[in-house]
């Protein structure tokens, strides 16, 4: 079994010494797999538990497990070496994009440039530029002049790798520009289940639908919204217990999420009142570094089309090749971000309409005397037991023996 990656995180930044309930609010990952993943991760690194008075189990794992870890596995050493060779490969592909386009631009306009100076310098020379000649003519120039323009060509890709050296944002940018820079709700669901399990914990194991609903998408219509089904994914998450008040009404019991080592003071166990979804962006990329990789993007489009049209009527498959391939790039370069504009646009309302109706499920906390009277059922379900060391009945630190003596004494 591999590894949780949330729940090793959720292992260092709890201290290494974790309940299965504590990384479960801190993760919002199943009880079942926290429970199993912190017991494959205690045997596989050498861990302990310690097993207080109630039967709750205490996981403790060295500080260095990750390191552990991978010296034991073959195929998470791989994955580690995956991973970083990925995080290379990937920024290289972010920039590549930026360079393309210098590169581009820079040819594009190179090209347009010795064209004209071709039929420029060939018709003060006399020369012939019948037949296309003159353009043909730009790779075999002679003489003083082609030392000049020459001189130029060379001094301009000199130029241009300084500003890429300098500008290593401005490429990232471009990229951000052309793509987006990802889902920013892509942890929706790790929010959404965190949310509420830190909201149980916060009250000492015990929930009613209502405190909950903001925090959910879809509570149904009618028959399924009365009888609170939209609770049944929480309780098979949390293993929670629905209870019934002699009134019929519903209150929910999770006594795997009583038990904690964390103090209540924690930052993770702060909750807002309800899920909001972050709102999409074009881009990160500044509103300058935006405007100029508009612009690059028109003025290489544009360069092109004044090149295909100079070169228009010439027989060579390689020059005309290049030029569809120019257009097909150039034309992408703009037709990507306009039509991820109108995509944000339209993702940006869905944002908007889900998190106005999360969050008008927080008026059903507002019903007055029906919510007071689940409040106060539930309180007899509500409690909190904070481990102590003197709660500790054994530890596979020590042997039976020694332990046993211990508590003799």
């Amino acid at each position: 079994m591999n590894p949780n990656p949330q729940l090793m995180t959720a292992v260092e930044e709890l201290g290494y010494r974790v309940t299965c309930g504590d990384v479960v609010t801190h993760t919002g990952i199943y009880l079942e797999e926290a429970r199993a993943g912190l017991l494959t991760l205690a045997s596989q690194t050498g861990g302990h538990l310690q097993v207080t008075d109630t039967g709750e189990v205490i996981y403790v794992l060295a500080p260095d497990f990750r390191q552990i870890l991978l010296r034991k596995s073959v195929r998470l050493q791989f994955k580690a070496w995956f991973d970083r060779f990925w995080a290379v490969g990937f920024y290289l592909v972010r920039i590549s994009f930026g360079v393309l386009l210098i590169a581009s631009i820079t040819v594009v306009y190179l090209t347009i440039l010795a064209i004209t100076l071709a039929a420029i310098f060939g018709s003060e020379g006399g020369g012939d530029c019948g037949d296309d000649n003159c353009v043909l003519g730009i790779f075999n120039w002679g003489g003083s002049n082609s030392n000049s323009d020459s001189r130029m060509t060379e001094m301009e890709p000199s130029r241009s790798k300084k500003k890429q050296r300098k500008s290593l944002n401005f490429l990232e940018a471009v990229f951000s520009v052309l793509f987006g820079d990802g889902n920013p709700n892509a942890d929706l669901e790790q929010r959404r289940w965190r949310y509420i399990g830190n909201l149980i914990h916060r009250q000492q194991g015990v929930a009613i639908a209502e405190q909950i609903a903001p925090y959910l998408d879809d509570l149904g219509q009618g028959y399924d919204r009365e009888y609170e089904n939209y609770m049944l994914p929480v309780l098979t998450k949390f293993n929670g217990i629905p209870e019934v008040s002699p009134t019929g009404q519903l209150v929910y019991h999770f006594p795997d999420l009583q038990t904690t080592l964390k103090d209540e003071s924690s930052e993770s166990t702060k909750v807002p009142k309800v899920l909001r979804e972050r709102k999409w962006k074009f881009s990160k990329a500044t509103p300058t570094q935006l405007r100029w990789s508009i612009a690059l993007f028109a003025a290489n489009l544009v360069g092109i089309g004044i090149l295909s049209i100079m070169l228009d009527g010439i027989s060579s498959s390689l020059i005309s090749s290049s030029i569809a391939i120019l257009t097909l790039y150039g034309t992408g370069l703009i037709v990507i971000p306009a039509c991820r504009y109108f995509w944000i646009k339209y993702q940006a309302s869905q944002v908007r309409t889900r998190n106005k109706l999360r969050s008008q499920n927080v008026k059903l906390l507002q019903q007055g005397e029906f919510i007071q009277a689940k409040l106060d059922y539930a309180k007899q379900f509500a409690k909190q037991y904070r481990i102590g060391d003197r709660d500790i009945i054994y530890t596979t630190e020590e042997d039976v023996l020694s332990q046993e003596f211990k508590r003799l004494e």
